[in-house]
């Protein structure tokens, strides 16, 4: 007879093949391909900017992609973290925030950038940026305490995250002390919209967002003026989840990477010049920043 202790034996052998075996397809390969952008700007007008992008993704990697309408900056990370989001364009803060959370989300593509106002050509970081109107006679950091601010989201990188680590240091208290009312308006546009409307005194904004409004006629460069500039901030990631087959990962990567006139055109929309590839290294120093009590 089979001692006890044979078949202890065997059913372990058994269950170590039968997970040796089931590890590798422990990766996900989900079709549709769920992606989502965080609302830096008017989220409608972001979709129809993207919309070639998803069209060259979806032939590429021979599935379909459809779209999770993101709220806010959270909805995008807390999608990312419960696997409703496979594929994200995302701010370096938030994605920071997620992959502090989850090491396996990947930041894998950004861009440079065409020339603006205030964005230099080819550029591969951009800056926070503290404005006010020019009519106002607030010009001077010294003129702002104790007046009204707007930020974007409390996730947005140049928009809240890092004037509450920088401006805060340089002037030597927390943002909200150093201000009076603060509010979240949501995108970066906004955020200019109610600065020209003279609801909020200052604003900080993401430089190639300011761009982009001047460059729609909606506020003219002549009319604000910038009374800090952050350090150089990397562009924002492309990112996915980790828990994707790494053939789709590579996939998604070539796809992105590759000279097609649906990614031309994508770039085109969004003022970019070309893709290039980043890892987590590139948002290193800001993850360190999210780490720390804020």
């Amino acid at each position: 007879m089979t001692s006890p202790f044979k078949v202890l034996i065997a059913l372990a052998l058994s269950l170590a093949v039968s997970v040796a075996h089931a590890t590798p397809r422990a990766c996900e390969d989900p079709n549709p391909l769920r992606f989502s952008l965080i609302p830096r700007t008017d989220l409608a007008k972001q979709l129809e900017e993207h919309r070639p992008l998803l069209q060259h993704l979806e032939r590429a990697l021979g599935r379909k992609v459809s779209v999770v309408q993101a709220s806010s900056y959270s909805t995008v990370i807390e999608g990312l973290l419960a696997g409703t989001i496979d594929l994200a364009s995302m701010g370096p803060a938030s994605y920071s925030i997620a992959k502090n959370r989850d090491p396996s989300i990947t930041a894998f593509v950004s861009w440079t950038m065409q020339p603006g106002t205030f964005v230099e050509d080819g550029a591969r970081f951009y800056n926070s940026l503290l404005i006010t109107r020019r009519d106002s006679g607030l010009d001077s950091v010294a003129k702002l305490q104790g007046r009204n601010l707007s930020l974007t989201d409390p996730a947005s990188t140049s928009g809240a995250v890092i004037p509450r680590a920088e401006f805060s240091a340089q002037v030597g208290v927390p943002l909200q002390d150093y201000f009076g009312q603060v509010t979240f308006s949501g995108s970066h546009d906004r955020s200019v919209e109610v600065l020209r409307k003279g609801y909020v005194d200052a604003a900080f904004v993401a430089s190639e967002h300011l761009d982009e409004v001047i460059r729609q006629g909606r506020i003219k460069a002549s009319e604000i003026q910038v009374l800090w500039k952050s350090r150089p901030i990397p562009h924002d990631p492309f990112v996915f989840r980790g828990k994707l087959c790494p053939d789709l990962q590579d996939k998604i990567r070539r796809a992105f990477l590759s000279e097609s006139p649906e990614i031309k055109k994508m770039l085109t929309n969004r003022k970019a010049q070309r893709f290039i590839p980043v890892s987590d290294e590139d948002y290193k120093a800001l993850r360190g920043i999210l780490a720390q009590p804020q």
